[in-house]
Protein backbone atom coordinates (compact mmCIF):
# COMPACT_ATOMS: atom_id res chain seq x y z
CA UNK A 1 0.00 0.00 0.00
CA UNK A 2 1.00 3.61 -0.58
CA UNK A 3 0.74 6.22 2.18
CA UNK A 4 1.45 9.95 2.31
CA UNK A 5 2.60 11.92 5.33
CA UNK A 6 2.17 15.71 5.23
CA UNK A 7 4.44 17.50 7.69
CA UNK A 8 2.44 20.51 8.92
CA UNK A 9 3.65 21.16 12.45
CA UNK A 10 5.71 24.32 11.86
CA UNK A 11 4.95 27.75 13.27
CA UNK A 12 6.06 29.84 10.25
CA UNK A 13 7.89 32.51 12.22
CA UNK A 14 9.54 34.00 9.12
CA UNK A 15 6.17 35.14 7.75
CA UNK A 16 5.68 38.61 9.23
CA UNK A 17 2.34 39.89 10.54
CA UNK A 18 0.67 36.48 10.12
CA UNK A 19 -1.96 35.51 12.70
CA UNK A 20 -1.56 31.79 11.97
CA UNK A 21 1.12 29.33 10.82
CA UNK A 22 1.90 29.63 7.10
CA UNK A 23 0.32 26.26 6.22
CA UNK A 24 -3.07 27.73 7.16
CA UNK A 25 -2.71 31.01 5.25
CA UNK A 26 -4.97 31.30 2.21
CA UNK A 27 -3.56 31.69 -1.30
CA UNK A 28 -6.11 32.17 -4.05
CA UNK A 29 -8.84 31.73 -1.42
CA UNK A 30 -7.68 28.27 -0.32
CA UNK A 31 -5.39 27.44 2.64
CA UNK A 32 -1.92 26.24 1.68
CA UNK A 33 -2.42 22.98 3.59
CA UNK A 34 -5.63 22.16 1.72
CA UNK A 35 -3.95 22.73 -1.65
CA UNK A 36 -1.15 20.35 -0.66
CA UNK A 37 -3.49 17.66 0.65
CA UNK A 38 -5.65 17.78 -2.48
CA UNK A 39 -2.58 17.20 -4.68
CA UNK A 40 -2.10 13.86 -2.91
CA UNK A 41 -5.84 13.12 -2.83
CA UNK A 42 -5.77 13.19 -6.63
CA UNK A 43 -3.47 10.13 -6.66
CA UNK A 44 -5.88 7.20 -6.41
CA UNK A 45 -3.15 4.73 -5.45
CA UNK A 46 -2.53 6.50 -2.13
CA UNK A 47 -4.41 4.56 0.53
CA UNK A 48 -4.33 7.17 3.30
CA UNK A 49 -2.91 10.62 3.85
CA UNK A 50 -1.72 11.55 7.33
CA UNK A 51 -1.18 15.16 8.38
CA UNK A 52 1.19 15.81 11.28
CA UNK A 53 -0.17 18.84 13.17
CA UNK A 54 0.96 20.86 16.18
CA UNK A 55 -1.52 19.95 18.97
CA UNK A 56 -2.39 23.63 19.42
CA UNK A 57 -3.78 23.71 15.86
CA UNK A 58 -5.31 20.24 15.74
CA UNK A 59 -8.94 21.37 16.09
CA UNK A 60 -8.43 24.21 13.63
CA UNK A 61 -7.01 21.82 11.03
CA UNK A 62 -9.88 19.41 11.64
CA UNK A 63 -12.38 22.18 10.91
CA UNK A 64 -10.53 23.12 7.71
CA UNK A 65 -10.72 19.57 6.38
CA UNK A 66 -14.48 19.56 6.93
CA UNK A 67 -14.93 23.03 5.46
CA UNK A 68 -13.11 22.16 2.23
CA UNK A 69 -14.72 18.75 1.79
CA UNK A 70 -11.65 16.62 2.49
CA UNK A 71 -12.61 13.01 3.21
CA UNK A 72 -11.64 12.15 6.78
CA UNK A 73 -11.93 8.45 5.89
CA UNK A 74 -8.84 8.82 3.74
CA UNK A 75 -7.16 11.86 5.34
CA UNK A 76 -6.30 11.67 9.04
CA UNK A 77 -4.68 14.06 11.51
CA UNK A 78 -1.74 12.93 13.66
CA UNK A 79 -0.08 14.83 16.49
CA UNK A 80 3.20 16.28 15.25
CA UNK A 81 6.57 15.76 16.91
CA UNK A 82 9.15 18.21 18.25
CA UNK A 83 10.73 18.52 14.80
CA UNK A 84 10.24 17.31 11.23
CA UNK A 85 11.74 13.90 11.91
CA UNK A 86 9.61 13.49 15.03
CA UNK A 87 6.48 14.22 13.03
CA UNK A 88 7.44 11.69 10.34
CA UNK A 89 8.06 9.05 13.02
CA UNK A 90 4.66 9.76 14.60
CA UNK A 91 3.02 9.28 11.20
CA UNK A 92 4.98 6.06 10.66
CA UNK A 93 3.86 4.69 14.05
CA UNK A 94 0.24 5.47 13.17
CA UNK A 95 0.52 3.61 9.86
CA UNK A 96 2.30 0.54 11.21
CA UNK A 97 0.04 0.42 14.26
CA UNK A 98 -2.98 0.01 11.98
CA UNK A 99 -1.60 -1.76 8.91
CA UNK A 100 1.54 -3.44 10.25
CA UNK A 101 4.96 -3.49 8.59
CA UNK A 102 4.64 -5.00 5.12
CA UNK A 103 7.28 -5.42 2.44
CA UNK A 104 6.53 -3.13 -0.48
CA UNK A 105 4.48 -0.54 1.42
CA UNK A 106 5.66 3.01 0.72
CA UNK A 107 5.50 6.29 2.67
CA UNK A 108 5.83 9.63 0.89
CA UNK A 109 6.72 12.49 3.26
CA UNK A 110 6.07 16.03 2.06
CA UNK A 111 6.20 19.57 3.43
CA UNK A 112 2.74 21.06 3.86
CA UNK A 113 4.05 24.39 2.56
CA UNK A 114 4.98 23.05 -0.89
CA UNK A 115 1.46 23.31 -2.35
CA UNK A 116 2.34 23.23 -6.05
CA UNK A 117 3.72 19.70 -6.20
CA UNK A 118 2.95 17.96 -9.49
CA UNK A 119 1.42 14.55 -10.10
CA UNK A 120 4.60 13.57 -11.98
CA UNK A 121 6.83 14.18 -8.93
CA UNK A 122 4.52 12.14 -6.68
CA UNK A 123 4.35 9.21 -9.09
CA UNK A 124 8.10 9.27 -9.73
CA UNK A 125 8.72 9.15 -5.96
CA UNK A 126 6.47 6.11 -5.59
CA UNK A 127 8.21 4.29 -8.43
CA UNK A 128 11.71 5.14 -7.17
CA UNK A 129 10.94 4.02 -3.60
CA UNK A 130 9.47 0.72 -4.80
CA UNK A 131 12.59 0.05 -6.85
CA UNK A 132 15.27 1.43 -4.51
CA UNK A 133 13.82 1.65 -0.93
CA UNK A 134 14.66 5.36 -0.51
CA UNK A 135 14.52 8.47 -2.67
CA UNK A 136 14.37 12.24 -2.41
CA UNK A 137 13.36 15.09 -4.71
CA UNK A 138 16.08 17.45 -5.93
CA UNK A 139 16.69 20.20 -8.48
CA UNK A 140 20.01 21.49 -9.83
CA UNK A 141 21.43 24.58 -8.17
CA UNK A 142 21.10 27.66 -10.39
CA UNK A 143 23.47 29.66 -8.20
CA UNK A 144 27.14 29.32 -7.42
CA UNK A 145 27.48 28.08 -3.84
CA UNK A 146 30.45 28.90 -1.61
CA UNK A 147 31.65 27.52 1.71
CA UNK A 148 32.76 29.81 4.52
CA UNK A 149 34.30 28.85 7.84
CA UNK A 150 34.09 32.27 9.51
CA UNK A 151 31.03 33.88 7.91
CA UNK A 152 33.19 36.72 6.60
CA UNK A 153 35.31 35.33 3.80
CA UNK A 154 35.02 32.63 1.13
CA UNK A 155 36.77 29.41 2.12
CA UNK A 156 35.90 27.43 -1.00
CA UNK A 157 33.97 27.76 -4.25
CA UNK A 158 31.91 24.60 -4.69
CA UNK A 159 31.38 22.98 -8.09
CA UNK A 160 27.87 23.98 -9.15
CA UNK A 161 27.40 21.03 -11.51
CA UNK A 162 27.78 18.68 -8.52
CA UNK A 163 25.24 20.50 -6.32
CA UNK A 164 21.49 20.06 -6.08
CA UNK A 165 18.83 21.66 -3.88
CA UNK A 166 16.62 19.37 -1.84
CA UNK A 167 12.83 19.46 -2.09
CA UNK A 168 10.21 17.01 -0.90
CA UNK A 169 8.76 14.37 -1.10
CA UNK A 170 11.27 12.12 0.57
CA UNK A 171 9.92 8.62 0.09
CA UNK A 172 10.73 5.29 1.69
CA UNK A 173 9.85 1.63 1.59
CA UNK A 174 8.28 1.31 5.04
CA UNK A 175 9.82 -2.00 6.10
CA UNK A 176 13.32 -0.71 5.24
CA UNK A 177 12.73 2.50 7.19
CA UNK A 178 11.44 0.55 10.21
CA UNK A 179 14.46 -1.74 10.03
CA UNK A 180 16.78 1.29 10.17
CA UNK A 181 14.89 2.86 13.07
CA UNK A 182 15.16 -0.35 15.10
CA UNK A 183 18.83 -0.70 14.24
CA UNK A 184 19.86 2.84 15.16
CA UNK A 185 18.03 3.14 18.46
CA UNK A 186 16.47 6.18 20.09
CA UNK A 187 19.69 7.97 21.09
CA UNK A 188 21.08 8.03 17.55
CA UNK A 189 17.69 8.84 16.06
CA UNK A 190 17.41 11.91 18.27
CA UNK A 191 20.61 13.26 16.70
CA UNK A 192 19.26 13.03 13.14
CA UNK A 193 17.00 15.77 11.79
CA UNK A 194 16.26 14.33 8.36
CA UNK A 195 14.55 11.06 7.48
CA UNK A 196 16.88 10.46 4.55
CA UNK A 197 19.68 10.61 7.12
CA UNK A 198 18.16 7.60 8.92
CA UNK A 199 18.36 5.56 5.72
CA UNK A 200 21.85 6.81 4.89
CA UNK A 201 23.09 5.78 8.34
CA UNK A 202 22.05 2.22 7.51
CA UNK A 203 23.78 2.19 4.14
CA UNK A 204 20.79 2.81 1.87
CA UNK A 205 21.57 5.12 -1.06
CA UNK A 206 19.08 7.95 -1.59
CA UNK A 207 18.01 7.91 -5.22
CA UNK A 208 17.29 11.20 -6.97
CA UNK A 209 13.87 12.16 -8.30
CA UNK A 210 13.94 15.28 -10.44
CA UNK A 211 12.05 18.13 -8.80
CA UNK A 212 10.57 21.26 -10.34
CA UNK A 213 11.00 25.00 -9.60
CA UNK A 214 7.24 25.22 -8.93
CA UNK A 215 7.62 22.77 -6.05
CA UNK A 216 9.08 25.51 -3.87
CA UNK A 217 8.68 25.87 -0.12
CA UNK A 218 6.76 28.85 1.24
CA UNK A 219 9.12 30.17 3.91
CA UNK A 220 9.25 33.97 3.66
CA UNK A 221 6.87 36.82 2.84
CA UNK A 222 8.35 36.90 -0.66
CA UNK A 223 7.55 33.20 -1.15
CA UNK A 224 4.01 33.81 0.08
CA UNK A 225 3.56 36.70 -2.38
CA UNK A 226 4.76 34.54 -5.30
CA UNK A 227 2.50 31.66 -4.21
CA UNK A 228 -0.48 34.01 -4.06
CA UNK A 229 0.20 35.21 -7.60
CA UNK A 230 0.49 31.62 -8.90
CA UNK A 231 -2.70 30.54 -7.10
CA UNK A 232 -4.77 33.31 -8.65
CA UNK A 233 -3.58 32.83 -12.24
Amino acid sequence: MIFAGIVAGGSGTRIKHADKPKQFIEIGGVPVLIRTVKAFEDIAEIERIYIGINPDWYDYADRLLEEYGVSTKRVRLVTGGKDRNGTVLNILREITGIFGVNKGDVLLTHDAVRPFISERIIRDNISAALENSACGTYIPSDDTVIRTTDGLTVSENLVRSELMRAQTPQTFEISALCECIDKLGQERLSQLTDTCGIMTECGYPIHIVQGEPMNFKITTDHDLMIAGMIATE
